[in-house]
């Protein structure tokens, strides 16, 4: 190089330093007129997890887990000060000699090829500044250093620096950079790792090991030299760095994918973010423990996939018929899969938080209440044309499709066969105040119409809590409040909230059984849900259509699992198929895979019940001369039938006729 140049350089670098010097004295008197810093809320990430710690999505605007410096390995620290700034420790905020270096060299290359902003002045623009380059940034800048000195000590300020840096690949702070690139705490790193992520920041995509492996290693080669040089580690040290073999991340995206279960939880369960912490949502930091079960939330997305027919598509584009499925555990209330239609990515409408009617499949309910009112199973109706006062004039009840029995019902055959005008003959004696409260009882909070026809689910609910409402048929009496998380923390691993399973105590255990063994009968060839050759174990239901097909309903349990599944058009259309026909069989293959690793368990019989034979023409305790088909009844002890049919006159009791005339 000339003499010429030489000097020329030489005296832009007394200019430039006379420039910065003064700068830097305008600059001190700045901060001091000044106040304090604002305090800077980063986004993090917000994780969900399943019921077995798996994750299972992640939520974020800029990927990022904010870590104390204390969890951080030495080694990244050190890699880190010698990328970045070397005398991080010496300074006050600028590094007169690096800029200074980094200047001259720039000169020398007539293009950028070296920083010397120290790492507070990377940390204010990271907070603080846009990214743009001109000399008010720069002044902002400066300002904002000297006050980040003069308000933090270095390890705070380092500290937060690690939490704040750019790692690539829409990663920010150490701690997730080390999770995606390496699938492990930044605690953890060891010594290549640490200069790995340490000389990424220069320059995210040109380094990273997830776009050009060869590149990011040498790069934190160079950086291992410059530990050596500055007395961070030993020659030893690096070369035995260099022996170990880089193991990157085989899976480093993280899941993102939004599913019904978060979606809910998000805009409307989290019921640990008071008005004050709304901002948690927006900025991240959540770790929400859910109830859901991975593999069968899994079964449960194809079940309905494969289950429900793309028979047309709306103005939306979206497949109709849509369902959707709850499954729940009837001891704890936790919500094991759930699947609000049959894929999330085509509409975000949450079927099973959606008002339907569930038809017949409301009639247990009834049913439950009729029981704790000193109705047995073996109580009988006429099922025949019959006008019941209304408040809208004469109600005038057929069962499904317009026709009767025309013959008297058992409540047990009339469950099992879904006879309508049993039901609403059942609801009108009984009082319908009672079958409301049951419902309420039961754990139904929608509103309920008081209505003749309630029975046959002309109220609209949810089937969230239709699915819950069968707890306590499944779990001996016990209302449980349905829930789809356990535990939630904030960004600093606090909790915020968490989930307790209750049980309160809202129906005789020998009610529960007595329905129970009616509704196994649902599932049999006589009922309206003859499945009960696709599941291998106990089990038992109710299936319900709404009036023109509008709806398709099951609720079914076993005493490990209840599950509900809705089938409908979106648009109110009719699907010309009954609960029957397409729930039911959904519920059978969801229930028999979910629970084919789980030991089939009997429904436990209370003690204080007895069996006796009944009269299906009477309801009364057949007679031995009584040529009816008797059938086995289960009564709470003490509601048991004091008369046989003979004495209430049965028609199928044949009386012995003496033959006098033989002797005439």
């Amino acid at each position: 190089m000339s003499k010429k140049k030489l000097l020329l350089i030489n005296s832009l670098a007394a200019c430039a330093l006379l420039i910065i010097s003064a700068g830097l004295i305008f600059t001190y008197f700045a901060v001091k007129s000044m106040g304090e810093l604002p305090e800077i809320t980063q986004p993090q990430t917000s994780r969900f997890f399943y019921s077995n710690g798996e994750l299972m999505t992640a939520r974020f605007v800029e990927n990022r887990s904010k870590v104390a410096l204390e969890e951080v390995a030495e080694e990244a620290i050190w890699a880190t000060i010698a990328a970045e700034d070397r005398r991080f420790e010496e300074h006050s905020g600028f590094d007169i000699k690096g800029i200074i270096r980094a200047a001259y060299r720039n000169l020398q290359e007539r293009s950028v090829v070296q920083g010397g902003s120290s790492i507070t002045q990377q940390l204010a623009k990271n907070l603080y500044l846009e990214q743009d380059r001109t000399w008010e940034r720069k002044i902002e800048e400066a300002i904002l250093t000297l006050q980040l000195e003069r308000n933090y000590s270095k390890e705070e300020i380092m500290e937060k620096y690690l939490n704040t840096v750019f790692y690539g690949h829409g990663t920010y702070g150490i701690e997730a950079a080390s999770e995606l690139y390496f699938d492990k705490p930044a605690s953890r790193l060891y010594l290549q790792e640490a200069a790995l992520l340490a000389g990424l920041t220069r320059s995210p995509s040109h380094y990273s090991p997830l776009v050009n492996q060869e590149i990011a290693e040498k790069r934190a080669h160079a950086v291992l030299r410059t530990m050596v040089e500055e007395d961070f580690i030993s020659k030893k040290e690096k070369e035995k760095a260099l022996q170990q073999e880089l193991e990157l991340n085989p899976n480093p995206s993280l899941p993102r994918e939004n599913n019904y279960v978060v979606d809910h939880l998000v805009h409307h369960k989290l019921n640990c973010l008071q008005e004050e912490e709304e901002n948690l949502l927006k900025n991240g930091g959540l770790e929400i423990h859910t109830t859901i079960d991975p593999e069968m939330q899994e079964i449960a997305k194809k079940v309905l996939e494969n289950n429900l027919p793309d028979l047309d598509r709306d103005h939306r584009g979206v497949a109709q018929p849509q369902g959707a499925l709850v499954a729940m555990e009837p001891e704890t209330g936790h919500i094991k899969a759930l699947a609000g239609g049959k894929d999330y990515r085509e509409t975000m409408l949450n079927r099973a938080y959606s008002l339907r009617s569930p038809g017949s499949a409301f009639k247990p309910v009834v049913y439950a209440a009729a029981l704790e009112n000193g109705y047995t199973a073996a109580s009988t109706f006429k099922c025949e044309p019959v006008s019941l006062p209304s408040n809208g004039g004469d109600y005038q009840p057929t069962d499904f499709g317009g026709g009767y029995h025309h013959e008297h019902l058992t409540l047990r055959k009339a469950l099992v066969q879904s006879c309508n005008v049993t039901a609403v003959k059942l609801n009108q004696e009984m009082g319908v105040e009672n079958s409301i409260e049951m419902a309420e009882e039961l754990g139904i909070t929608s509103h309920l119409g008081k209505n003749l026809s309630l029975p046959l689910g002309t109220s609209e609910v949810k089937l969230v809590e239709m699915t819950a409402s069968f707890a306590p048929f499944a779990n001996g009496g016990y209302r449980v409040e349905p829930f789809l998380y356990k535990k939630a923390h904030g960004p600093g691993g606090e909790v915020l909230s968490e989930n307790q399973p209750e049980k309160n105590k809202v129906l005789d255990k020998r009610v529960a059984y007595i329905l129970t063994d009616i509704m196994k009968g649902v599932l049999s060839e006589e009922g309206t849900a003859p499945v009960s050759h696709l599941i291998d174990r106990p089990a038992a239901g109710k299936t319900g259509t709404s009036q023109d097909y509008k709806d398709a309903y099951m609720v079914g349990y076993t005493p490990d699992l209840i599950v509900g599944v809705y089938v409908g058009d979106d648009h109110g259309d009719p699907i010309w198929k009954t609960g029957g026909e397409i729930a039911a069989p959904i519920w059978a293959e969801f229930t028999e895979r979910a629970l084919q690793d789980t030991p089939a368990s009997s429904f436990s019989k209370p003690p204080g019940l007895v069996d006796k034979t009944i009269c299906p023409e009477t309801g009364k305790i057949q007679h031995p001369l009584c040529s009816a088909s008797g059938e086995k009844e289960l009564f709470l002890e003490g509601t048991e039938p004091e008369k046989d049919c003979r004495e209430a006159d049965c028609p199928k009791v044949e009386i012995f006729q003496w033959p006098w005339h033989w002797f005439r």
